[in-house]
């Protein structure tokens, strides 16, 4: 009988290259692999190679905001480094800088210990540092290759835009489509803006809503169990409405919508813009801003009351999957 142990943590949807991510897979199950063998070089070889091509891919997709930081380094030279040439502590240290990685002292110091490591591929460079290459080295490329995937894979990176994964298993992959997939939990797939909104922003999309399915945008968020959502509801017999979440996982009707269904169509064009200064939140479906009433369908209400600043927006799925393309955020 075959046991399969697993030492490398292999979470990877954030990582929209779908190519890319198979490619780290198969390196991530070959460390598996070679840790076990008690193959200590090839493991720091290839643990931190691994952790270079997972900063370079999330450095790119902030390139732009990268390449004009103040903290950008330079070449022997004094010219600025060639984006491809950064470091693994450079890249630490500029995505620390954007608040994609955390702020830990000193930490770019580790990235670059193990840099040097990696660099014994070469012998003579291994002649050169009297350190020696064991198990605990090995087990602390690991552990840094774990802790560096750990962190990342709290977020799903669409566009420039960084959400936080509340729940479940949101997937945003390379046809720039993001996945709300079933989960097993009533929050399934749920996931939020990292930044607050206390100013203004607005954003667009295009929503895939199969039958059966639900789909919930989600302001006011605190927590898994605080927060309010407009909920589009593609169930026979269930309405378009306004919820209240007041504890994990119960949420109750607050305010009716109108139009009360969706329109027959497999692509629902959605329009959000909040906008606190002008006193403003609007939410619209193919180009029709909805409408909110109370229960008895007589009096308007303005949601924008509803409003608190300072806190987050988001979205999930219920009951069946979701997909989402083209996001438009500003």
């Amino acid at each position: 009988m075959e046991i399969r142990t697993e030492i490398t943590k292999k979470a990877l949807r954030f990582i929209s290259d779908v190519d890319l991510r198979l490619v780290l897979i198969e390196r991530l199950n070959e460390l598996d692999r070679l840790f076990l063998a008690n193959a200590h070089y090839s493991t720091i070889f290839l643990s931190i190679s691994t952790i270079e091509g997972i900063l370079k891919h999330v450095a790119k997709i902030f390139k732009t905001e990268i390449k004009t930081s103040p903290s950008y380094p330079k070449d022997s030279k004094g010219a600025l480094k060639n984006f491809d040439k950064l470091t693994i502590n450079d890249l630490y240290v500029l995505l620390k800088e954007l608040k994609v990685l955390p702020d830990i002292d000193n930490f770019e110091h580790i990235y670059d210990l193990f840099r040097e490591y990696r660099n014994f591929i070469h012998p003579q460079a291994q002649t050169k540092k009297a350190w020696p290459t064991d198990l605990g080295h090995a087990q602390m490329a690991i552990g840094l290759l774990n802790a560096t995937v750990s962190y990342l894979d709290r977020y799903i990176f669409i566009e420039k835009e960084i959400f936080e994964k509340i729940a479940g298993t949101p997937d945003y992959d390379s046809s720039k489509t993001l996945h709300l997939k079933l989960h097993n939990v009533p929050l399934h797939s749920f996931l939020v803006w990292k930044n607050p909104v206390s100013n203004k922003v607005s954003l667009a999309f295009d929503l895939e809503l199969p039958k059966d399915s639900v789909f919930n945008f989600v302001f006011n968020f605190k927590n898994d169990g605080s927060f309010k959502m407009i909920r589009l509801d593609n169930r026979e017999k269930f309405n378009n409405c306004l919820l209240h979440c007041t504890q994990k996982y119960f949420w109750r009707e607050r305010l009716i919508v109108e139009p009360e269904s969706l329109p027959d169509s497999a692509i629902l064009p959605i329009e959000i813009k909040i906008d606190f200064p002008n006193k403003e939140f609007i939410f619209a479906v193919a180009g029709a801003p909805y409408v909110f009433k109370d229960k008895d369908k007589k009096t308007v209400r303005d949601i924008f009351d509803e409003l608190v600043p300072g806190l987050r927006i988001g979205f999930f799925n219920e009951v069946g999957p979701v997909r989402i393309a083209n996001f438009r955020f500003n």
